[in-house]
């Protein structure tokens, strides 16, 4: 059975897209059937994300079934297709992402934003989620401020009904002062989630998968 893990953020520039691809890259790596889909992408570089996910994956898939919708202002989706006069086609994102999970044993979905980015009108990234059934990995920013912003994300997909796989800390900074040092420890506790690891540019994802992949109740 295909597992469809659905990678989210608790802000934009996070770096939800730099942990799927260590995720993907580690996977694939490890000798796992593993593909990525990003169903919305927003902003004149927004496909540079589905490119490299495509790189990844050695050009299996073609970049519109990796990428079914990009918008070129980078604002949420319900406003930039409004400006751009089209529309988000859903049932083409569900499609090709049926078609993902029938070649391959996981799919990563990177969300746009976080979870309350608005899709269609009464349609936001949360009722997405829900739709694709796959648990959540909420990737956070380490240093301060995050304390916030994780639990609100982390609330929010409870009030939404979602199943939470576990929380990933991204040292966007390099910086270890006091905060980043405490929230390692005072996230997961206050989120009262797993906390699957703590990542740095140039670091390993090995950690996160053992800690997703280790946990098979996650995915049930």
């Amino acid at each position: 059975m295909t597992r469809g893990i659905f990678v989210t953020g608790t802000d934009t520039g996070v770096g939800k897209t730099y942990v799927a691809a260590a995720l993907l890259a580690e996977l694939r790596r490890g000798g796992v059937k593993a593909a990525a889909f990003k169903p919305i992408a927003c902003g004149p570089g927004g496909r540079a994300d589905a490119k490299l996910y495509a790189k990844l994956m050695n050009n299996e898939q073609p970049l519109n079934v990796i990428n079914p919708v990009y918008l070129r202002h980078a604002l949420a989706p319900i406003v930039a297709a409004r400006l751009e006069r089209t529309r988000i086609d859903l049932r083409k994102v569900f499609a090709d992402y049926q078609s993902l999970t029938t070649s391959y044993d996981v799919v990563l979905i990177e969300g746009a934003g976080g979870l309350l980015v608005p899709i269609k009108r009464d349609y936001f990234v949360a009722d997405l989620v829900r739709e694709f059934g796959s648990p959540l990995v909420i990737v956070a920013r380490l240093g301060l401020g995050t304390i916030n912003h994780s639990l609100l994300t982390v609330q929010q997909a409870r009030a939404a009904g979602l199943k939470i796989g576990g929380i990933v800390l991204n040292d966007t900074t390099g910086r270890r002062g006091l905060a980043e040092k405490t929230n390692i420890v005072e996230v997961p506790k206050l989120c009262r989630v797993p906390l699957l690891g703590v990542v740095s540019h140039g670091g390993s994802a090995t950690e996160i998968c053992r800690a997703l992949f280790g946990n098979a109740d996650v995915f049930e």
